[in-house]
């Protein structure tokens, strides 16, 4: 009974490890590489073509929603690097794409901590109604300017375009640096 309970855990530890691996988390540090596109790519007639897995995830619920007063760590931005692909021609275009991939990680980033300033600005309506509302709110206005870059770079086809929209986001980050998934926001003192 205990050599069963035992091989089973070891599988979920190895499944969790292997699941764990198959996701990249943003990090200012670090830009997507070719490596990190392991899906495998359709078969068309194009000579190249890229598909990024991006989301924003968040975990809570229960005592740690009552108890915790920092969410941060509990929103993630993430790449699922099996279900990406990059087919690769040439090394500019490759490079342009990987460009553009990595400035729509960085709109996400910027998703991420929108709704983590939302749970810590609103942290009454994150304890009445849940964090669904929340989300639905950062959402929209994501697609939204998702939308918009898509359009204005061209998916990816305008590097200048590509170059503006990242400098943009990476500011927008900047101002919302407090909300880094690591950082620790202040909360702001009432005026009496």
């Amino acid at each position: 009974m205990i050599k069963q309970f035992l091989t089973i855990l070891f599988f979920g530890f190895f499944t969790l490890g292997a699941s764990a691996q198959n996701i990249l988390e943003w990090s200012e540090n670090y830009h997507l590489k070719a490596e990190d596109f392991q899906g495998k790519a359709p078969n068309t007639d194009q000579m190249q073509s890229t598909l990024g897995s991006f989301s924003v995830s968040y975990e809570m619920g229960g005592l740690n929603l009552i108890t915790t007063r920092n969410l941060n760590k509990n929103v993630a931005a993430e790449f699922q690097r099996d279900a990406s692909y990059l087919r690769q021609t040439d090394e500019e275009s490759t490079k342009r794409l990987l460009d553009y991939q990595q400035m729509i990680f960085n709109l996400y980033e910027l998703q991420a901590r929108k709704l983590r300033q939302q749970f810590f600005t609103e942290r009454r309506t994150l304890l009445t109604k849940g964090p669904s509302d929340l989300h639905q709110k950062v959402l929209a206005e994501h697609t939204k300017l998702l939308s918009e870059i898509q359009n204005e770079t061209f998916y990816g086809a305008s590097s200048e375009e590509v170059a503006k929209w990242n400098k943009w986001i990476l500011q927008e980050i900047d101002k919302l640096g407090e909300f880094c998934k690591d950082c620790n926001p202040k909360k702001k003192r009432k005026n009496k």
